[in-house]
């Protein structure tokens, strides 16, 4: 069963009847187990035999094992079932039951753990709009609390209602109905315990008043503020023992670095894919649209993009690129008068440009900028919210710090390749809303400078790999959360398809050029460069330092036994384990053979499965450890390598693994 009471996860109405004869049965349709239903009834049902319908019987049990597996799905249990039942509709603070996380909400959690085993104290934790970072961070200071001596906490946030909600959503995850004190509009704590309180309160204080340790959590919520020089002098003040960030947007379009507070990662992440499987955001049914552009001869900027101005010309230049707009909007919405739209454009000319057309059209619009006063631009906002209104466009004017639930359109006017600028773009939209069943998206589609990148936006959106999008988009995205569809017409699948494929270096030759134009980079950075994943270069058994050679950064052939040890680095991609990974790291670090003598039998049997992996060897070939490791310390450029292998699959590990206890 699911305890999650905020949402259906599952309304399924089949049953499967496994026979080990082989004539297994399965029943699908809308009628429940009953005499009545089976029998008598008139329902509408389709059986399925194993021996006619063996595909249809293998899909069925593959998806049941699918949600049995899911880990929103657990073993019933009858006290904790009527505590779920309880606190749905009882007061959080007033019941006697102990809330807990979701699901995917012990995932973040367990990735915050992770991190802190690691030593790291600093801590971003990214999630879209309305997934619940603040619960997170509750329960989060939950834990906190039981395992440190003190535990004073300052949380920190820009508005006077977001920390009352705040100090409330601590509150019921604590049971504590009198935790926490404001420190924003007059109000100023008496205890400085539990401490609430807005930016403008810290930055018109004297904090010399409090010692820089004196809170040991410090919680900040929209950290993607934290570069002005109010947080700035904030941060740089404070000593917290924990210090933790949430936002739903960590890149800033201002080029504005905040990363840096945490060592340039994130440490936990609710990705729009894991948001949308979770049934917290709106599905969207996505449309990729042939424009008719052509934008290959336009000037492209490294880091840039486009040049703005020569964008806005081609888009204005006449009428025939805005009436395939108005058209396909009227093809797929069917009744543009009833939407409520974003658009996003180049300029602020080619919005003005976008509106004066849709209004002639008939659909009533506007267009916003930085320019507009903040009171005609709420008057705006509301008509759009009201329905007087039926698209707003904008350039980057929304792509954040506004919530549009009502928002059930997204026009995508633009070629965008910032995977963060089109994200925060679909999320204007993303928002659940009374009477919204599915967010629809038109992203109109030119063929592109061979710099413009389709799959960084798509990697973003699915959580999937350059080799798994393309064949994604090739296949029509056949894996995708509950209610979302991709659909791209003709044209525009084959322009993205040929982007993905010429974008970056998968081909060997490619690779081989890459590196050798980039110089002799070391792995995470080629990886940076070139966007290519892991996995990407050890395609067909091959290694780093294959290219590296292939490339002329390191002399032609190598040393014996080389092209043996390249083979095997890939077949160490698996690794997931801190443990394990620590102790390879380590015993590469050793530059002599070793000595099965000199570890512990735990260390010395991890040991045994490297060398296993990496040299695959027959049978009597090697007499000892201390033989075997001397093999490997001959080669430096690949123990290099998979020290910087090893460092990278660290990165990627996200759950505590804890030894299996004997018996």
């Amino acid at each position: 069963v699911s305890y999650d009471t905020t949402s259906t996860r599952l309304h399924a109405k089949a049953w499967c009847f496994h026979r080990a004869t082989g004539f297994s049965t399965a029943y699908i349709g809308s009628s429940n187990l009953t005499f009545s239903a089976q029998i008598t009834g008139r329902e509408w049902n389709i059986r399925a035999s194993e021996r006619r319908n063996p595909d249809l019987i293998n899909a069925f049990v593959r998806v049941f094992e699918t949600y049995w597996a899911d880990p929103h799905f657990e073993p019933f249990d009858e006290n904790r079932f009527t505590e779920a039942l309880a606190t749905e509709t009882a007061d959080p603070i007033a019941t006697p039951f102990q809330l807990e996380p979701y699901p995917f909400q012990r995932q973040i959690l367990e990735q915050l753990d992770v991190e802190r085993r690691r030593g790291r104290n600093h801590n971003l934790i990214v999630a879209a709009t309305g997934t619940g970072k603040t619960v997170i961070a509750a329960f989060d200071y939950r834990r906190l609390s039981q395992a440190l001596p003190r535990s004073r906490l300052l949380f920190v946030a820009h508005r006077k209602e977001i920390l009352d909600r705040s100090r409330t959503t601590f509150r019921h995850v604590l049971q504590d109905g009198s935790f926490g004190e404001l420190w924003v509009a007059g109000e100023k704590p008496r205890r400085w315990d539990h401490v609430f309180a807005s930016v403008q309160s810290l930055s018109a204080a004297d904090l010399d008043a409090l010692e820089p340790d004196h809170f040991d959590v410090v919680i900040v919520d929209e950290f993607h503020h934290a570069a002005a020089p109010t947080y700035t002098r904030l941060l740089r003040y404070l000593r917290p023992a924990q210090l933790l960030g949430l936002t739903a947007t960590p890149e800033r379009t201002d080029s504005l670095d905040i990363l840096g507070w945490f060592g340039g990662r994130i440490a936990a992440e609710l990705r729009l894919w894991d948001a949308l499987e979770q049934d917290l955001l709106s599905p969207f049914h996505y449309y990729g649209i042939h424009d008719g552009t052509d934008l290959r001869k336009l000037t492209w900027r490294r880091g840039r993009g486009y040049d703005p101005e020569e964008l806005t010309n081609v888009y204005t230049a006449d009428d025939f690129w805005v009436s395939k707009v108005i058209a396909a909007v009227r093809e797929i919405v069917r009744d543009p008068t009833s939407m409520r739209a974003l658009g996003f454009g180049v300029s602020i000319a080619h919005c003005e440009f976008l509106a004066d057309r849709f209004n002639r059209a008939g659909i009533t619009a506007r267009a916003v900028s930085a320019n507009t006063p903040t009171n005609e631009r709420d008057h705006v906002l509301r008509g759009l919210t009201a329905g007087d209104i039926q698209v707003v466009f904008s350039v980057d004017l929304f792509n954040e710090g506004i919530d549009l639930p009502a928002v059930d359109v997204v026009l995508m006017l633009r070629p965008t390749e910032s995977a963060t600028v089109f994200l925060q773009q679909l999320g204007r939209g993303l928002r659940r809303s009374a009477g919204k069943d599915v967010l629809t998206v038109l992203d109109f589609v030119g063929h592109q400078s061979t710099n413009f990148r389709f799959d960084l936006r798509f990697r973003r959106m699915f959580g999937r790999t350059r080799r798994e999008i393309e064949q994604d988009v090739r296949e029509d995205f056949p894996y995708l959360p509950a209610g979302c569809q991709v659909n791209l017409d003709p044209v525009a699948k084959e322009i993205v398809l040929d982007n993905i494929r010429t974008a970056i270096p998968t081909q060997w030759k490619s690779k081989v050029q890459e590196l050798r134009e980039l110089g002799d980079l070391p792995l995470p950075d080629f990886l940076r460069e070139t966007g290519l994943d892991l996995e990407d270069v050890y395609l067909q058994n091959r290694s780093f330092t294959d290219l590296r050679r292939a490339a002329g950064h390191l002399p032609y052939p190598g040393p014996h036994g080389e092209d043996r040890l390249s083979r095997g680095i890939g077949r160490l991609l698996h690794l997931d384990d801190i443990e394990r990974i620590n102790t390879f790291r380590d015993l590469l670090s050793q530059h002599h053979p070793i000595d099965e003598a000199d570890l512990d039998e735990r260390r010395a049997r991890q040991l045994h499965g490297l060398l296993l992996t990496l040299l695959n060897p027959r049978h009597g070939e090697f007499t000892s450890l201390r033989e075997a490791t001397g093999l490997l310390s001959e080669h430096h450029a690949i123990r290099s390598e998979l020290l910087d292998v090893l460092a990278l699959l660290d990165e990627k590990v996200r759950h505590l693994h804890a030894p299996l206890g004997l018996l």
